[in-house]
């Protein structure tokens, strides 16, 4: 557990950018929706989690950040259209002076749009259980990719992850379960996903734990860049297991403010590195 105890990294930028309130079981009512904005920020970093316990020494500093909308809206009465679009900044900084390479490659910066991800969302049982299908697609990242600098802002495939969740609701308190499968094109390996939430309600705050596991198949071929050209953004085989708190601060019943942050319990090819996630919304129809 010295993983968890001591790495945070924030996995939405990982996978597909979507809040964890698109994973719920309940739908949006007709002409109801929900959107927020976040900035979700990845400090440097130099290691990776390795797929074999051992850490990944990076030859460069690496840190992320992005700006992303998420937005929900009824279509009907148990049908609910899902949306996010991410805008992203990466970039390959300072020398790591643990690095053993002579030949460390350049340094670098990118932006532009990442994996932006449209989805729908069907609530087929209601009551008490609440149960729900999700069909998301991700579309393939914008940026070029920078060889040399081995810089992306998402994956360079067509992910398409459907998935089933369930949960109840008792007032003050909450609970829901999901899992699914994901599949990306261009060689890419798939996944399977499973993760659930529970949350309580306190004054003026809902807080909330959350796990979230993304365990890939190991069905792909690409290849990742070599060091010293390597950043480990956006590789192939990437995978977790993760456990988090999130808060959401319910200024006014139509807006309000989340913040939330995620450890690792187990994790390959992802970054060892503290992470924010801070996010303004706004609802309506409820």
């Amino acid at each position: 557990m010295e993983q968890f105890r001591y790495y945070l990294f924030f996995l939405l930028l990982v996978l597909s950018g979507f809040s964890a309130v698109a994973q719920s079981p309940w739908a949006r009512s007709k002409g109801g929706g929900y959107a927020q904005v976040s900035w979700n920020f990845i400090p440097t970093y130099t290691n990776l989690f390795g797929e074999n316990g051992i850490d990944i020494v990076l030859s460069r500093e690496v840190s992320e950040r992005s700006v992303q909308f998420y937005g929900e809206y009824g279509l009907g009465k148990k049908t609910t259209l899902m949306v996010s679009l991410p805008y992203v900044w990466n970039e390959r900084g300072e020398v790591n002076p643990e690095s053993k390479l002579v030949n460390i490659g350049p340094g670098g910066e990118i932006s532009g749009v990442g994996n932006s991800t449209i989805g729908l969302k069907h609530q087929f049982l209601s009551g008490r259980l609440a149960m729900a299908g999700n069909l998301r697609v991700q579309l393939p990242a914008d940026a070029t990719y920078l060889m040399t600098s081995d810089l992306r802002t998402g994956y360079n495939a067509l992910s398409i992850i459907p998935t089933i969740s369930a949960g109840m609701g008792f007032g003050i308190t909450y609970w829901y379960a999901y899992g699914g499968y994901g599949y990306r094109s261009n060689n890419y390996t798939d996944f399977v996903t499973f993760g659930g939430e529970a949350g309580v309600n306190v004054g003026k705050f809902w807080v909330s734990a959350f796990t979230e596991s993304i365990l890939p198949l190991g069905n792909g071929s690409v290849e990742s860049a070599k060091e010293p050209y390597f950043t480990g953004l956006f590789i192939d085989n990437q995978g977790w297991v993760s456990y988090g708190l999130k808060a959401s601060w319910v200024i006014r019943p139509s807006f309000g403010i989340n913040f939330s942050g995620a450890g690792a319990g187990w994790a390959q090819n992802v970054p060892k590195s503290p992470g924010v996630s801070v996010g303004v919304w706004y609802r309506w129809g409820q």
